[in-house]
């Protein structure tokens, strides 16, 4: 049962995004030193700036271990306590109180089961299987509902303390330069402040994403790059920097070209970046050349940009230089007002740590 109650409350903080938390640097703990090389001693303090994002990231991991355990602990109490009330057991408890707070119909079984009924793993079972499923799983988001409830009643009554410090994230200075390729909404020609809207450093949101043309989660992520450029426009600018990992041949190519063609316009370099993330699996020199005929480049300056490309490599190895500097590994990354996220995030999450920024600049 404390389990089950650690992975609904794991589910919980990580739909709710209760996980995201803030790195407390500074401790006593810190000046300690960590080892010594021939007689010269590092701190820890010194190992953290030098590695701020992954010790942050050990931290919060620790965090959120606690955070689960303390709230699975709480709930095995709650129930308990109400099962005394009652007369019976804290599980009996619990089931009965779940009975009555989460009903699934039949109504919502059906369009549950219209809307993933081309799901390969549903496929496989019969009418009466996938019923079974489908009800198992709404259940199964009921129960995480109340138990969010549960544990929010908790916190705010003071039932339920997390006395662990929250860690806090650690917040990169990352510099805009003039040669970045910086956009204020989803065209092609959004690379002016909107009339009315934020002009620069004054934008509320600054998102600065290191990607790469050949990376499958970087093309993944367009859509919701869009949507958020539609919807936050006039409040955000966004970045993007070239960060092409080496296991990847066509990456760099692909790079220096979008650069080629941003020497002739800021323009031509979306249009070149959104042709080249369409087709992520047609990048040779032939691809390249024809895409920059497609977006009608002055062809003579493409050819001879591509054939001298000093200039766009160095700009590309400052990119690299620069993202790893915030911890960069892989891609996508994207750094948030200096906070650092990564991997392929959904709409839903890009706009609650957006929301987040949004308030703070409001408070």
């Amino acid at each position: 049962m404390k389990q089950m109650y650690f992975w609904l409350v794991t589910n919980i903080m990580m739909l709710s995004g209760m996980a995201h938390t803030n790195l407390l640097y500074g401790r006593g703990s810190d000046l300690a030193p960590a080892f010594e090389i021939y007689g010269q001693k590092t701190t820890m303090d010194q190992l953290i700036k030098q590695e701020k994002d992954k010790f942050y990231r050990l931290e919060k991991e620790k965090y959120q271990l606690i955070e689960g355990m303390a709230r699975a602990a709480y709930l095995d109490a709650h129930w308990s306590r109400e099962g005394k009330k009652k007369g019976i057991s804290g599980d009996k408890a619990r089931e009965q109180y779940m009975d009555q707070q989460v009903r699934v119909s039949d109504k919502e079984i059906r369009e549950t089961l219209e809307k993933y009924k081309s799901h390969p793993k549903l496929k496989e079972l019969s009418q009466k299987e996938q019923e079974e499923q489908i009800k198992n799983l709404l259940r199964m988001r009921g129960e995480q509902e109340v138990l969010q409830k549960l544990l929010d009643e908790g916190e705010k009554s003071g039932g339920l303390k997390i006395l662990a410090t929250r860690p806090e994230e650690p917040v990169y200075d990352v510099r805009i330069t003039k040669d970045d390729h910086v956009r204020f909404g989803p065209g092609h020609a959004d690379i002016r402040p909107v009339p009315g809207g934020c002009k620069g450093d004054d934008c509320a949101i600054t998102v600065v994403e290191y990607s790469e043309f050949q990376c499958p989660f970087c093309s993944r992520v367009l859509p919701a790059v869009k949507k958020l450029l539609t919807d936050y426009k006039g409040k955000i600018r966004w970045i993007v920097r070239d960060f092409p990992l080496s296991f990847h041949d066509r990456a760099r190519p692909a790079a220096i070209a979008a650069k080629c063609a941003s020497y002739q316009s800021p323009e031509k370099y979306w249009a070149m970046y959104d042709l080249l993330f369409e087709n992520q699996q047609s990048l040779s020199e032939a691809d390249l050349e024809r895409y920059a005929s497609e977006i009608k480049l002055d062809m003579d300056q493409y050819k001879a940009c591509r054939t001298n490309s000093q200039k766009a490599e160095a700009m590309i190895d400052h990119n690299i230089q620069s993202g790893a500097a915030v911890g960069v590994s892989g891609t996508p990354a994207f750094i948030v007002n200096g906070t650092a996220h990564s991997g392929a995030l959904p709409y839903e999450e890009f706009r609650r740590i957006f929301e987040e920024k949004l308030q703070k600049k409001s408070s």
